[in-house]
């Protein structure tokens, strides 16, 4: 339908965005917790929240235990990443690019966007928003492993086109929303933050940040973020607090109700950061299954990757 209505296509104006409109309204519609800024504090939340003492405190905890890992495997460098890369190809999970620049809502550019496009690229990815037509080919059978198309031009060439720019705005519009929502986490536990040049508009931001949204009222709190760390090996796992995962207990579904591997999928997101950028990490083909936080760790153990795991959850 997207295609039918599209201008380049014959579409009359506004048929287009009348459909784009209603594709974000069904796809808020169906996830659990809208992709919005946290109402946490608004009237009618309930549940105790955490405080902002307690979530430093978790991140220096956070910061020390990887600090310690260094200072203890550091010298085993190389085999570090060695193990890592095997854990992703047991996972079957590559790397592709989507770049540093959003706009605002201004149409501004923002540079140094990277972390909240392979978020957004991630969970858009899982959830299977993304279009596809009929000749596309994986990244993995890129020349290049950055390309989600054919480079050969064809007669599907204009179709794959606009999905693709329809698929990056998608990206970019997630991207800020994401951007939004845990800066103004971020920035309520610490207002300093912005006057220091921590967070701000085109400031690089880092998966740090994630420790303040792990039990916000958004659907952040729902997933669990994986962050293979290219530099060292390690990896970094963000659950948050409504994450659940296979076979565990979904309070929303009643007694004996268990999350599936597919569903648990969804909220997995996995990044690779190498230093100064993050990628999503996506499955190799898009046939190929999605990893879940339980066959994550389950690699990881398996290839002996170190890993810290900072939960929403905790008490």
């Amino acid at each position: 339908r997207a295609l039918e209505t599209h201008p380049d296509k014959g579409g009359k104006p506004g048929e287009f965005e009348a459909v784009a409109r209603a594709y974000r309204i069904l796809l808020a519609a169906n996830s659990d917790n809208a992709l919005s800024p946290d109402n946490s504090f608004e009237e009618g939340a309930t549940g105790a929240l955490k405080s902002t003492s307690h979530w430093d405190c978790e991140l220096k905890e956070h910061r020390n235990l990887v600090r310690e890992m260094y200072q203890n495997h550091g010298q085993d460098l190389d085999a570090n990443i060695a193990k890592q890369n095997f854990a992703l190809e047991r996972l079957g999970l590559r790397y592709r690019d989507v770049g540093t620049k959003n706009r605002n809502e201004k149409n501004e550019l923002i540079r140094n966007s990277c972390f909240y496009l392979s978020l957004a690229s991630s969970y858009l990815a899982g959830i299977g928003a993304f279009a596809f037509s009929k000749g596309e080919v994986s990244s993995d059978e890129s020349d290049e492993g950055d390309s989600d198309f054919d480079e050969d031009y064809n007669s599907d060439e204009i179709d794959r086109t606009l999905l693709r720019e329809a698929n990056g705005a998608l990206v970019m519009e997630t991207a800020l929303t994401l951007k939004r929502t845990i800066e103004a986490r971020v920035l309520s536990a610490h207002p300093e933050w912005a006057a220091k040049g921590i967070v701000g508009e085109e400031v690089e931001a880092f998966s740090d940040f994630l420790v303040y949204t792990l039990e916000s009222q958004t659907i952040i709190s729902d997933w669990a973020v994986v962050v293979f760390d290219t530099s060292s090996g390690f990896v970094d796992v963000y659950r948050g607090k409504n994450y659940k995962d296979e076979a565990e207990t979904n309070d929303d579904g009643g007694v004996g109700c268990h999350i599936g591997e597919a569903q648990a999928a969804s909220n997995t997101l996995t990044l690779r950061y190498t230093p100064g950028h993050y990628q999503p990490l996506v499955p190799v083909t898009r046939d190929s299954a999605r990893p879940s936080l339980k066959k994550i760790i389950s690699a990881l153990d398996e290839a002996g990757v170190l890993y810290v795991i900072t939960d929403g959850g905790d008490e």
